[in-house]
């Protein structure tokens, strides 16, 4: 054989191999297969001569049972031997009695070997129910552990809190906004509002979340009056037509009338129709309240509730009159400040020949000739003891404005109402024809007669007056 590096042994290192001897070191085992059971075991333990061999083949051969006390290893194989059908029949009956013994044993034994075996299938059983608990709990964990780290996920940030002083300054910009789209109502044809709220619904809520702010500093709603008029005349002195009275309130805002008379409005015979140009409410009717879906005397009463805005708003007057029935009521609800101031009867008419000719001379002279008027009724209040009508509301040049278009006051006193220091009410009954505007008739001129043409010197003549200018528009100061 050739050497390989690394395993090759010198021959001093080999040695002989030695046979093992049966009588070997204590504590070494052997690895021969055992056969024979306890019987061949016992006998192997024993040594062979001539006094031992006759037992021996007994006992192992022969399958005798040695004599002497019976150990618990002699007794298996001679079970074994009696399923083989080796065992005699002495031995037979030898062992019958025994085995009574152990039947009896094995019977009382059974019962508890049977509660052995359930209580360890009971426990396999809590084991595993165990178990399936721990992976449930496990499953439950993880799932709020993944709840937990989608809680966790970063999320939009909650608004921070105001300081005071950004809660002010946004109570300001709100208010600004509502000023801005107060002044654009009252400043333009209301057919351009209602296509300009069409075209941002938003901007309804944005005005009546300013017009709330406003009211709540008012001592008074003139909502609240009307319906106030409404319950204690619903029963029986409101116009009817067929038993039912028809309320139609134009430019309503949330629709607070409609909304009070949902329930009692029934027991009273009263039904309220609302129009606005833009409300997410239910009970309101989009549409420009200077041309209304309504059939021509179909209502009993009209109300204006401070909703004569917009430059257009003698043609509300007319669309109502269109609308009323014969002798309907209509009542208005106006702020003071959109009125003048009285003008004293025996003051002079501003823009006749003879004021004119005082006016221009007081100018050479360098005196005010609207200074010495005011002084002279400062005098004549403080002095004199005249009523104090200095600051009192004129609502004159607006009554006679819907007396042309057929309205006339229900009472004369009764009829306007001056007691708020804010609001000025008035009721009006369509109970005449009207000679301006769209529902005027033209007159024609008497049959058979000629007719007299007067020439009007142009200076004495009156300037027409701005009907629509006779409201002020409620305009608030820039700030």
């Amino acid at each position: 054989m050739f050497a390989v590096p690394g395993w090759s042994v010198s021959a001093e290192g080999l040695q002989a191999e030695k046979p093992v001897t049966a009588n070997s070191a204590p504590g070494t085992k052997t690895r021969k297969r055992k056969r024979g059971g306890a019987a061949s075991g016992a006998a192997a333990d024993q040594t062979v001569d001539a006094s031992t061999v006759s037992e021996l083949w007994e006992s192992v051969i022969e399958g005798k049972k040695p004599e002497g006390p019976v150990t618990k290893k002699t007794e298996k194989p001679a079970k074994r031997a009696k399923k083989d059908g080796k065992v005699d029949d002495k031995k037979k009956d030898e062992n019958a009695d025994k085995k009574d013994g152990e039947t009896q044993d094995e019977t009382a034994q059974q019962p508890k070997v049977k509660k052995e075996k359930k209580d360890k299938k009971d426990k396999k059983k809590n084991e595993k129910a165990s178990a399936s608990d721990a992976t449930e709990s496990e499953s439950t964990k993880n799932a709020e552990a993944d709840t937990k780290t989608v809680a966790k996920q970063p999320q939009p940030p909650a608004p921070p809190k105001l300081t005071p002083l950004q809660a002010s300054m946004r109570e300001k910009l709100i208010s600004a906004r509502f000023r801005h789209l107060n002044e654009t109502l009252y400043t333009r044809p209301s057919e351009e509002a209602f296509g300009l709220f069409k075209e941002s619904p938003e901007m309804f809520d944005e005005y009546h979340e300013g017009f709330r702010r406003q009211v709540k500093v008012w001592p008074e709603n003139p909502v609240d009056s009307f319906l106030n008029d409404i319950r204690t005349r619903g029963r029986t002195v409101l116009p009817r037509t067929t038993q039912e009275c028809t309320i139609a309130d134009l430019g309503c805002g949330d629709a607070r009338i409609a909304e009070a008379l949902q329930a009692e409005g029934k027991k009273m015979r009263v039904t309220v129709k609302s129009f606005d140009l833009q409300s997410p409410s239910p009970l309101v009717t989009k549409a420009d309240i200077s041309n209304l879906p309504l059939e021509d005397g179909s209502i009993n009463v009209a109300i204006f509730c401070l909703a004569l805005m917009g430059t257009n708003w003698v043609d509300f007057i007319e669309e109502a009159y269109r609308i009323l029935h014969w002798k309907g009521e209509l009542w208005v609800a106006e702020i003071k400040s959109r009125f003048g101031p009285v003008r004293n009867k025996n003051a002079p008419v501003t823009h006749s020949v003879g004021n004119r000719k005082k006016i221009q001379a007081a100018a050479k002279k360098g005196k005010s000739a609207e200074n010495n008027a005011v002084h002279e009724e400062d005098l004549a209040v403080e002095v004199d003891g005249m009523d104090d009508r200095r600051r009192e509301t004129d609502v004159s040049a607006f009554v006679e404005v819907l007396k042309t278009r057929g309205f006339v006051l229900q009472g004369e006193r009764e009829a306007i109402d001056l007691s708020n220091k804010m609001f000025v009410k008035m009721h009006f009954i369509k109970g005449a024809s009207p000679s301006k505007g769209k529902g005027a008739k033209p007159q024609e001129p008497p049959k058979g007669k000629r007719g007299i043409i007067r020439k009007i010197d142009p200076i004495d003549a009156e300037p027409e007056i701005d009907e629509a200018s006779i409201l002020k528009p409620c305009v608030y100061k820039i700030r």
